[in-house]
């Protein structure tokens, strides 16, 4: 039932990952919500939540700044203030990507 939009995509320096920002709608019950996933860079965005950070809202409206520091170092732009659902601080295991947030607006 539920559908996610693609808003922006951020590839890391050597490629291999993506981050991707997108807006997922579970129908006219729930509002919209802004979500970010790390992904392969082959890999395509299934129709699930995000796995580092969500937020309320539609994209256009709240979405982070990302930057890539490094292949494994990332950057969202956003200030946790407890209103998110989701804001994780280390996505995967082998091949791992450190998550800091700082302040910076959207």
């Amino acid at each position: 039932m539920c559908d996610n939009d693609i808003y922006k995509r951020y590839r890391a320096p050597n490629g291999k990952l993506k981050a991707v920002i997108f807006q997922r709608n579970c129908g006219a019950t729930t509002g919209f919500s802004t979500q970010i996933s790390i992904l392969a860079a082959n890999e395509d965005l299934d129709n699930e939540e995000g796995n580092i950070y969500v937020i309320d809202g539609r994209p256009e409206l709240v979405a982070p700044r990302i930057a890539w520091l490094s292949n494994t170092k990332i950057v969202i732009y956003r200030s946790i203030n407890g209103s998110e659902y989701k804001a994780e601080k280390k996505w995967g295991y082998l091949n791992s990507v450190d998550i800091t947030y700082k302040k910076g607006g959207s």
